[in-house]
């Protein structure tokens, strides 16, 4: 998957944290070029109430933070993984593969457990389910999943 990881200081606004974000996707359409900015996420959309939960960020704010200034983020990035985790609703919450699996554990495979085992996968299409469970994954690391929608700037890249 086409996804970027980073560690930022957020300081005072809740010290080291860490996101994912998707890398745009670009597909042309005779002279238009049109860019996805969810990326390898874009299947999440098939299911709004998982896509509901992934913060969309703006290019400005996402731009500001990875040049240290971290307060238009922080004002978008929406709540902790954890209580991501807690809000993920039916069947989403729920691994698929309860009933065929000889190592299902009611108590250990589902998102608010504190170890997720990484063969944990929710209801849904293939392509969702495999974004899903990217997302879910990566919330139960304690990393935030964000979509930047909107141009981003690199600073001194003006000529």
């Amino acid at each position: 998957m086409k996804l970027q990881r980073f560690s930022l200081n957020a300081g005072s606004l809740g010290g080291k944290i860490d996101i994912l974000r998707p890398l745009p996707t670009e597909t042309r359409e005779g002279d238009r070029l049109l860019v996805d900015p969810w990326g390898v996420l874009a299947p999440l959309r098939e299911v709004p109430e998982f896509a509901a939960l992934l913060p969309v960020v703006d290019g400005e704010a996402f731009s500001d933070a990875l040049h240290g200034r971290m307060r238009p983020l922080m004002l978008q990035i929406g709540p902790e993984p954890k209580y991501q985790l807690a809000r993920l609703p039916p069947p989403f919450n729920e691994c698929r593969r309860a009933a065929k699996c000889i190592m299902f554990d009611k108590r250990r495979c589902h998102p608010r457990s504190k170890k997720l085992p990484e063969c944990w996968t929710p209801e849904g299409s293939p392509e969702a389910q495999r974004a899903m469970a990217t997302v879910t994954l990566t919330w139960a690391e304690g990393r935030y999943v964000v979509i930047v929608e909107g141009a981003e700037f690199v600073a001194g890249s003006g000529r």
